[in-house]
């Protein structure tokens, strides 16, 4: 077990400062294990006592426990997963059950309206994901732009509305360099799809809808961090290509239905 792995036992309790908190501890671990609390209070811009609060939260005596915790853990050396196989079909069921429980009405109605849909990976795979995506939106008449780089997001932005929808796609939702960013979407009341991996996060805590994909990390002997795969990435943003063409197919339908039920109200109203 890790800090990701009690954070995501305790989600549900943290209030939005302690999210952003636990996003700046999960992206740096390290300096958390060698650090003193008034140097993780400074460096997340609030006090002891919320830390200490925190650490609470997260079922530890304080934060001495807190540090020892991490500090194992980043030593630990991890045996190769003799589940590997087994892992990818379980990451794709975890990632599509969460789905079959989510309310999408809100978010799929937000796509179909938006003036523009924009779309951003943070990291290769992700984009790779994004561009798929893309091109699926395309085919049921939905075009999505996809920005390429983090140069031309901040360009794009200038041209974001609440009219838009922004749709992030990264592994952490912890990206450094595009903090600034989703705070400036926020701000703006842009409406921002957060996709992530599993976990309380800096982009998820910002987004109008958060949507989660499950991938479980396999240690290899020759490589320092651990594997991960995206196919449950791809099996999330396929699932929401199809219920927004159910969502479309749906409007249609009942759009064609008010047009029956007036033109035989007209018909009625001419006989009498």
């Amino acid at each position: 077990m890790d800090l990701q792995d009690v954070v995501n036992a305790n989600q549900h309790r943290f209030s939005e400062t302690e999210r952003e908190i636990l996003a700046f501890m999960l992206e740096n671990e390290e300096f958390v294990a060698e650090s003193t609390i008034n140097s993780l209070a400074h460096k997340t811009y609030t006090s002891t006592s919320s830390i200490i609060r925190l650490t609470k939260k997260l079922n530890f005596s304080g934060f001495a426990e807190l540090k020892y915790f991490i500090k194992s853990s980043l030593n630990r050396s991890e045996p190769f997963n003799p589940r590997f196989i087994e892992s990818g079909r379980e990451d794709i069921q975890r990632t599509y059950d969460y789905l079959e429980h989510m309310e999408l009405s809100g978010l799929l109605k937000r796509i179909h309206e938006a003036r523009t849909v924009y779309c951003f990976g943070t990291g290769y795979a992700q984009r790779n994901a994004v561009q798929e995506f893309a091109k699926s939106m395309q085919v049921c008449g939905k075009f999505c732009h996809v920005i390429p780089a983090r140069n031309e997001f901040e360009s794009a932005m200038n041209n974001m509305t609440q009219d838009d929808v922004v749709i992030i796609v990264s592994f952490s939702g912890q990206t450094e360099n595009m903090r600034e960013h989703i705070k400036m979407l926020a701000l703006r009341r842009i409406p921002m799809i957060a996709v992530t991996a599993i976990g309380v996060n800096y982009m998820s805590s910002h987004a109008e809808y958060s949507l989660h994909y499950q991938t479980t990390p396999t240690h290899i002997s020759t490589q320092r961090k651990p594997y991960y795969s995206f196919v449950a990435l791809s099996v999330l943003l396929d699932y929401i290509v199809r219920r927004y063409i159910e969502h479309v197919e749906h409007e249609r339908r009942e759009s064609l239905q008010d047009q029956v039920d007036d033109a035989l109200n007209s018909e009625g109203e001419i006989d009498a």
